[in-house]
């Protein structure tokens, strides 16, 4: 009543919100709390549709129809000549527009003197002219509707106070034009699936199901190469660079959503924002495993980060826990990254720890043996019935046990019914076989010696022999595959020698692929990674 008698007198709202909190401080609590989860939820509402937007335009921007090149160069060596050859060359389908002051004609294409010349839309620019050209750029770029900027220059905050200051100048006018940025200070893009490969250097890998993410486009460059040599098929590279806009979560989004990435490695020296990228690599990796490199866990580390991308490392050990508790698997050096890939885009996923191990010789047997125990691996003893059945393709003298020590065995069918004899027993979940594949390289290096130091041999015999072991390592290739179809289990390989064919070697007409590594140690590593991520998965229900 005296509420309302003092409103009907004039007092008004104002003084009327007053006696509510004077007198009902719970309704002024129950208001505050609204009002402020109509922020959150307004918040929230903004927050995602800025997502979707973000992950619309990744499709375009990954997926590109039109490509401006600015910057675009005949000149040797150049950033704007390094970059359009590589599209080129590289067979993109789409329309490649140079833009160049000087117009005329390059790489029989018509150049554009500026961005805002091309009558047609496009979807994706490279930026590869001087710094100081960037923000008015990004400015035209928004007025043609250009989806995303690939910004290779550098000069930004890599370098110095004006260098950081141009960053934050490039990233407010990218934001008012609409223009997503990668980088500045990359080394470019790699999209295998649209046929697209706009790098520094010039590899082609092959189609497939890992997406790389690397704050170093050198770094990233040479993961490629390595990926192109051993086989790993590609469904994105990125180079990060500065990240000053699109930052190593937001791609993590993207990946989440793309139907060719099943597998994301990442190389990062700095984190901005820790909570976000845990929450979303974590939710990520109960669907599609995160394996991670992380520069900056040194001094020196941090020192030459901060040089190199402007980046400020975090504590290593906090950041390396906070990936143990997401599952992540965090490595120590580049090369692991390409073994788990190679491992995880080609090999099912074990259930269990338990390792079978099949060696063409005992040294072999006894160190994988050793190095299984180190990563929490177990070796067990074989049943007798296993015993017998190797046994019958085997001397006498053979080590009936586990490891399976074929003793340099001729016998051809040996190590495929050694390793199916494995794959059938549910005591085990995982065979390493060492040493069986690789052999050919040793008989091709013996033919050469024959042919040298014998007149008397024959062409048509050496050409029988090398045919006869061509045939034998193709052969077991494809049983090795077909034995992870049937038994759901993964044989890792280990190479006697070196053959340039690759740790990938694919089974046409099979989900898996054969994988031959070089040491046995690499191929317990990637062992007890898979295992590692299989147990996460197992705990959390994800998968």
């Amino acid at each position: 009543m005296v509420h309302k008698f003092l409103f009907d007198m004039g007092f008004g709202q104002g003084y009327y919100t007053a006696l509510e909190m004077v007198f009902n401080p719970r309704i002024t609590q129950i208001k505050r709390i609204a009002k402020e989860m109509h922020v959150c939820v307004e918040n929230r509402m903004n927050s995602q549709a800025h997502m979707e937007k973000m992950l619309s335009d990744f499709k375009t921007i990954f997926n590109p129809g039109k490509i401006a090149v600015i910057g675009a160069s005949t000149t040797f060596g150049k950033w704007g000549q390094v970059i359009i050859s590589n599209i080129l060359a590289g067979g993109f389908k789409g329309k490649v527009l140079p833009v160049n002051p000087k117009g005329g004609k390059m790489f029989g294409l018509d150049v554009f003197p500026n961005i805002t010349d091309i009558p047609d839309d496009v979807d994706l620019a490279f930026i590869t002219t001087p710094s100081g050209t960037v923000p008015g750029l990004l400015a035209e770029l928004g007025e043609k509707n250009v989806k995303g900027a690939v910004i290779i220059t550098s000069g930004f905050s890599e370098t110095d106070a004006s260098g950081k200051k141009l960053e934050r100048e490039i990233v407010e006018v990218a934001r008012k034009s609409n223009v997503w940025i990668i980088g500045p200070n990359t080394m470019g893009i790699i999209c295998p699936h649209a046929g697209l490969f706009a790098t520094g250097s010039h590899p082609r890998p092959q189609k497939g199901s890992v997406a790389f993410i690397s704050q170093s486009g050198n770094l990233g460059n040479q993961l490629i190469d390595w990926a192109e040599q051993q086989g790993v098929g590609i469904s994105l590279f990125v180079g990060s660079g500065n990240e000053a806009m699109l930052t190593c979560p937001d791609y993590l989004e993207y990946l989440e959503h793309d139907p060719h990435t099943r597998f994301i490695v990442l190389y990062v020296e700095n984190v901005e924002d820790g909570s976000r990228f845990m929450e979303t690599a974590g939710r990520i990796n109960l669907k599609k495993p995160v394996i991670l490199l992380k520069g900056g866990s040194t001094q020196a580390g941090k020192k030459a980060a901060a040089s190199h991308t402007g980046a400020m490392s975090g504590e290593d050990i906090i950041f390396k826990g906070a990936c143990r508790q997401a599952g992540i698997l965090n490595v120590n050096v580049p090369s692991d990254l390409l073994s788990l890939s190679a491992g995880f885009s080609s090999l099912p996923l074990p259930t269990g720890n338990r390792v079978g191990i099949v060696t063409l010789g005992g040294g072999w047997g006894v160190v994988t043996a050793d190095e299984c125990s180190k990563e929490g691996l177990v070796v067990p003893e074989l049943p007798e019935r296993i015993v017998a059945k190797i046994g019958k393709y085997l001397p006498e003298f053979w080590s009936k046990g586990n490891p399976v020590d074929l003793v340099g065995t001729r016998n051809l069918e040996a190590p495929a019914v050694a390793v199916e004899e494995l794959m059938k027993w549910d005591g085990i979940d995982a065979v390493i076989c060492l040493g069986v594949v690789g052999r050919h390289e040793l008989v091709r290096q013996l033919l050469e010696s024959t042919r040298k130091a014998d007149p008397e041999v024959t062409e048509e015999f050496l050409a029988h022999v090398e045919k006869m072991g061509c045939e034998f390592e193709e052969g077991l290739i494809a049983h090795m595959a077909a034995f992870m179809e049937t038994y759901h289990k993964p044989v890792i390989g280990v190479s006697m020698s070196g053959t340039g064919k690759g740790v990938v070697r694919p089974v046409p007409g099979s989900r898996y692929s054969a994988v031959m590594y070089q040491t046995p140690e690499t191929a317990v590593n990637v062992l007890a990674g898979m295992v590692s991520y299989s147990r996460f998965l197992s705990k959390t229900g994800g998968g």
